[in-house]
């Protein structure tokens, strides 16, 4: 699809350019030296905005990404499904530059503005292409069961959409919308040390979290369909999909009770995020069974194998594992630990889905590139991951008797930097490389 390919093509200047003004280039003077001819504010709040915009310039591009993998391999109405994937093009093709150039090269009303028309067809897009898979456009006489998950799960990542976009309308309208970074601002508050979030501050956290958890429940029903779990175990299928759909359902109406029933918000979230894992734990065995009579010496199969893993090992596992010791955790932890990991582990799974989503199309490929780009993803991912749990949970593997925590966790933080740093290099040569060889195979056929 050239589609793909244009996205790829945009995307790694993009990750080159972040990649300046972060990690160990931003600390070698880099960012310091751009920073004279970017528009980056030393002020608290114009930090938060840079990185709300950064964060969108990311979600605008795995959005199309997904939409893209959709209509590969989720059924809907082909004409349809065009002009979706066309609106969700012109989308991000507005969007991205006139958030790059809002956010860093001076506030330009029309590039905010031509940033909201960009991100208005992107949502129109995603509409149409839910429009594709709807009864009205696609019979669900066959298959069902997994049309409508496959309507339940874009429906509910729509709605996530629109719970930030509620939001965003109030921002100028209403005192208690404030530009800052949600980790943060929560973390604080239930220290004691920022004032109780109001019920727009609540939504919008829970938009954030359904936004992500959604796009990976997305993305992991794209997996099922890539891996053909209909051919392999077909009860077990459709048993997966009904876990998928009763998942994302509760997911979002639990981020959404954030707002209005916040105490008993997590534990309806965990009545969601329980379906979802194990519809993941089977689709895990499948894609173990494909490993199967050499299957491991290809690196999509063994990266996607491992996505799962990653996901339970280094992610979710964590949650659980801190939520019973919370108020070890309030009262021992450094607050810039907690912040820590609480920002640490949305960007793993973040990662992890993007990881995944490329080992989809890199699937498409076959050669050299296919494994080398595979084999590097594979091992990069894991070892930065593996650096990164370590990072985000450093006051539990710093805590010894006798010794202050927040030097020694601080100190294991600076010691592991590099291990993270050297997985997500191998990561980004893994990406870098194929969008490269992608790049001159196209040209050569043009």
């Amino acid at each position: 699809m050239r589609e793909i390919k244009l996205l790829l093509f945009f995307t790694l200047p993009l990750l080159a350019f972040f990649g300046l003004l972060s990690g160990p280039l931003a600390e070698a003077g880099v960012k310091e030296a751009l920073s004279r001819y970017l528009s980056i504010g030393p002020g608290e709040e114009d930090f938060a905005a840079r990185v709300i915009m950064a964060y969108h310039i990311a979600a605008v591009v795995v959005m199309a990404g997904t939409l893209y993998l959709a209509a590969k391999y989720v059924d809907h109405e082909p004409n349809t499904g065009r002009i979706a994937v066309n609106l969700a093009t012109a989308g991000w093709l507005i969007a991205v530059p006139s958030d790059l150039a809002f956010a860093y090269f001076g506030r330009s009303p029309l590039a905010h503005g031509l940033w909201l028309v960009g991100l208005s067809l992107m949502f129109a897009a995603g509409l149409v292409f839910l429009y594709s898979i709807s009864p009205w456009r696609l019979s669900w006489r066959e298959r069902t069961l997994e049309r409508a998950t496959a309507f339940t799960v874009g429906a509910t990542l729509l709605i996530a959409v629109i719970m930030g976009a509620i939001y965003a309308a109030h921002l100028g309208f209403d005192e208690n919308v404030k530009i800052y970074i949600l980790e943060e601002h929560s973390t604080r508050e239930y220290r004691g040390l920022a004032p109780a979030s109001t019920p727009l501050q609540l939504l919008i956290s829970g938009h954030a979290h359904a936004a992500v958890a959604l796009w990976a429940a997305a993305v992991m029903f794209i997996g099922m369909k890539w891996a053909r779990m209909d051919n392999w175990r077909p009860k077990l299928y459709k048993i997966t999909l009904a876990l998928t759909a009763i998942g994302a359902l509760i997911t979002l109406i639990g981020s959404a009770a954030v707002a209005v029933v916040r105490p008993i918000a997590h534990q309806i979230i965990f009545g969601g995020i329980g379906p979802l894992h194990l519809a993941l734990f089977f689709l895990w065995l499948r894609l173990g069974g494909m490993l199967k009579g050499g299957g491991w010496r290809d690196p999509v199969k063994l990266g996607l194998f491992l996505v799962p893993i990653w996901t339970v090992v280094f992610v979710t596992s964590t949650g659980p594992m801190l939520a019973s010791q919370t108020k070890t955790v309030r009262l021992v932890w450094p607050l810039e630990d907690e912040i820590a990991y609480n920002v640490a582990h949305w960007h793993m799974l973040a990662f992890i889905i993007a990881s995944a989503m490329f080992l989809l199309y890199l699937s498409e490929f076959a050669g050299r590139i296919r494994q080398i780009s595979g084999f590097l993803l594979a091992i990069g991912g894991t070892i930065a991951l593996a650096g990164a749990f370590i990072y985000e949970l450093s006051p539990l593997f710093a805590r010894k008797a006798g010794v202050q925590l927040a030097p020694a966790s601080a100190a294991l933080k600076k010691g592991i930097l590099p291990v993270i740093d050297a997985g997500l290099a191998l990561s980004f040569a893994a990406f870098a490389l194929f969008v490269l060889w992608l790049f001159v195979k196209t040209v050569r056929k043009a």
